[in-house]
């Protein structure tokens, strides 16, 4: 949930909106910049988008600051790969991928964004995931990475633990659609169908647990949600995944440990990983 914080500038305030903001709500410049870069920031009634506007005394903001807006609450944003045309971050499990007005200052792109200006995250992860995103750094580099991911051209692969026991290696290809009666959740229907779009993951079986497989998981495609709608239309939903019908779990049991691509400004090739944190595969000890 978002708070509300009603500001009118003071004589005394900074001039420009973002230092105003951090002045006066004691956040990190960083933070401030990204509330208003996110929508979150209304002067006088009309929404801010210039973090650097001159604001006048006596004029009237509206903050929508998020409950742990804190910056010295944050994690850290941890860059697995960085030059000057790609980023690689590691998102933390619990982080939202993309901001909405009540997260607005603690998202991963206005995280980014208020470091980097010009980055853009290529795909998400859900906000109970971890692991890899893709950011491109300069607007030239954003067209030949889209084009590389509608294409399959660059590998993304995730470990996951998921309930029951499976063996060897298998394809999923079961199309992805919006469940009419719910709004946060996706629905798997036959690729013989129409319905929704078209969707494919591959999985290999890693090791087991009691109860649980932990899998290596390949997108072919990259639908919203599509890991955990598979695999729980598989019968092996996720642990974690209270949406899919995942066993419960410290967390949602999904990380992206593997991305492998050729570099937007050239042919070399970027090839990052990140091992899955041990509390995720907690439950399914060797």
């Amino acid at each position: 949930m978002a708070k509300k914080k009603l500001l009118t500038a003071a004589m005394s305030d900074p001039v420009e909106l973002d230092a105003l903001i951090a002045a006066r709500l004691e956040i990190a410049h960083s933070a401030a910049t990204a509330l208003v870069v996110r929508g979150a920031v209304q002067v006088d009634g009309r929404r801010a988008s210039d973090p650097n506007a001159q604001i006048v005394p006596g004029a009237r903001l509206t903050v929508y600051l998020p409950e742990d807006a804190a910056a010295s609450d944050e994690p850290a944003i941890v860059f697995a790969f960085r030059d000057a045309f790609v980023a690689v971050v590691d998102k933390p499990a619990g982080m939202p991928s993309q901001a909405t007005r009540a997260d607005a200052a603690s998202a991963l792109d206005a995280r980014v964004q208020a470091e980097l200006p010009d980055a853009r995250m290529m795909h998400r992860l859900d906000r109970d995931a971890s692991g890899l995103v893709l950011f491109a750094l300069d607007p030239d580099a954003r067209a030949p990475l889209q084009r590389a991911l509608e294409l399959g051209k660059i590998d993304r692969r995730y470990v996951a633990v998921v309930s029951g026991h499976l063996e060897g290696e298998g394809r999923i290809a079961l199309r992805i659609g919006r469940d009419a009666h719910d709004e946060r959740r996706r629905l798997a229907h036959p690729e013989s169908t129409d319905t929704g779009q078209a969707a494919v993951t591959l999985w290999k079986a890693l090791r087991h647990g009691a109860t649980s497989t932990v899998l290596e998981l390949t997108l072919e495609t990259g639908r919203t949600h599509q890991l955990r709608v598979h695999l729980s239309a598989l019968g092996h939903p996720i642990l974690g995944d209270r949406l899919y019908g995942g066993a419960p779990a410290e967390r949602l049991c999904l990380h992206a440990e593997h991305l492998s691509l050729r570099h937007p400004m050239g042919r070399r090739r970027i090839v990052v990983s990140s091992p899955a944190p041990a509390a995720l595969l907690a439950d399914s000890p060797p």
